[in-house]
């Protein structure tokens, strides 16, 4: 036989358990809207009978608080996050690169390209009249200022850009630190038997936020760490942290997408501009000096400089649009051959070998950049959409349900209250027994 005592003790355990079970319901609800809090559900167990044959169980225990978590699933959102950075930052600037180019529009190169021309051949039907020399000297000057302004703010994004990487590393790096310090803080937990759920949590939102910047791999011991590596290289070794290495092997995350748009699209972008000014120089250069100006001397340079920020008007040409070598003769300074035979240097097959004009080459970056966009853009969009269906699996299995919360809350309570109802029925028991017994015939 048992004491009779022991079904208090059963409806004791009962009442702690259904207790903590409501307890751990309320952190649920509390934190239902807390950036990466994970669900948490008790963990409840039976506890074993006592010795002896026919022994009833002794009740109930929370042996534990489970988190609930999908671990294949923020790996997966690991990478969408990085490769989603990537291709945010690539279309970020590219289209900024769009402004740049200011097309179409009246301020573009483009247009600047085509009053230039305009003005040549306007020249070309009186090379006497000042008005037309003036226009002439003035488009150039503005063509010439539309590539050094072009190459000066692309110039200026990709200093933009090496300043917002530098800011970036030192937010990873900050990151990273915390990670290793919340490392240390759950290993001290886990050693006392402390409920490190809460900052399980937040490592694992510090981690998530850390693959937005960074494409990296985790890796999690058996003593509960994790350890973080980028491109190969060490960030986070359990409690130490490292700073990001400038030649890291970066393969995603923002910093990815800046490196490439640093190195690689500004520079392609500014490359092409530098061709076409450079083949407007030498061109236009070429066909003026084989013409002559109003005072019947040889035309001399036309544009001078070199590249796209550094094309310029010859300064001999911006003082005095006389030298502007309209004729294609020495005794007729009027004739305006050489300035239609300059208008005509529009429609040559002047670029790629001989294949494109001017406006085609020009055509062509503009239309490079706008499919590089769009790719960019579709990328972005694409995972924008996985990342959406991986969040909403995760939320599936880690995501606080309010209706859920509620329905756990009152079978916790229903628990509750009969467990108080169990106690007061062994308490009539106990009280039949000390103080009713012995009391028959009197």
């Amino acid at each position: 036989m048992y004491s009779t005592f022991v079904g208090l003790e059963t409806a004791r355990r009962a009442l702690y358990a259904q207790r903590a079970a409501i307890d751990i319901t309320g952190h649920n609800v509390s934190n239902v809207n807390t950036p990466g809090y994970r669900r948490q559900r008790p963990v409840i167990e039976a506890t074993p009978p006592a010795p002896g044959a026919l022994q009833p169980g002794t009740g109930v225990k929370v042996a534990g608080i489970e988190r609930m978590r999908d671990q294949f699933v923020d790996t997966q959102i690991r990478h969408t996050l990085a490769s989603l950075g990537r291709w945010e930052a690539r279309q970020e600037i590219l289209e900024e690169i769009q402004e740049v180019f200011k097309e179409p529009s009246d301020i573009g190169i483009s247009a600047m390209m085509d009053r230039f021309w305009i003005s040549w051949q306007e020249l070309s039907g009186n090379a006497t009249d000042p008005g037309r020399r003036t226009s002439v000297q003035q488009e150039a000057i503005s063509l010439a200022s539309a590539f050094n302004l072009a190459a000066a703010q692309l110039n200026e994004t990709k200093a933009d850009i090496d300043q917002n990487i530098k800011s970036l590393v030192h937010r990873v790096n900050t990151t990273a630190s915390s990670i290793a310090e919340l490392n240390r803080e759950i290993v001290r937990g886990n050693v006392v038997g402390e409920n490190v759920a809460d900052l399980l949590d937040r490592r694992d939102y510090l981690v998530q936020q850390l693959a937005s910047d960074v494409d990296v791999a985790v890796a999690e011991d058996n003593s509960g760490l994790v350890h973080v590596t980028v491109g190969g290289r060490i960030l986070v070794a359990g409690t130490d942290a490292r700073e990001l290495a400038e030649d890291a092997l970066i393969t995603g995350g923002r910093i990815k997408g800046l490196n490439e748009a640093a190195n690689m699209i500004i520079p392609g972008y500014l490359k092409e501009l530098d061709d076409l000014a450079n083949a407007l120089i030498e061109k236009i250069n070429e066909q003026h000096m084989a013409g002559y100006d109003l005072f019947g001397n040889s035309g001399g340079v036309f544009f001078e400089g070199e590249g796209a920020a550094g094309i310029r008007l010859s300064e001999e040409i911006e003082g005095n649009p006389g030298l502007i070598a309209a004729a294609d003769q020495t005794d007729s300074p009027g004739n305006g051959r050489n300035a239609l035979a300059m208008a005509q240097l529009k429609d040559g097959l002047t670029m790629v070998g001989g294949t494109a004009t001017f406006r085609d080459f020009y055509g062509s970056i503009l239309t490079g950049l706008g499919l590089e966009t769009q790719e960019s853009m579709r990328s972005r969009e694409v995972y924008e959409g996985v990342l959406e269906q991986q969040k909403a699996r995760q939320e599936s299995v880690s995501g606080v349900s309010l209706d859920e919360e509620m329905i756990m809350l009152i079978k916790y309570s229903s628990a509750f209250d009969a467990a108080a109802r169990l106690v007061t029925a062994v308490d009539e028991m106990l009280d039949r027994l000390i103080n009713g017994t012995g009391l028959v015939g009197r």
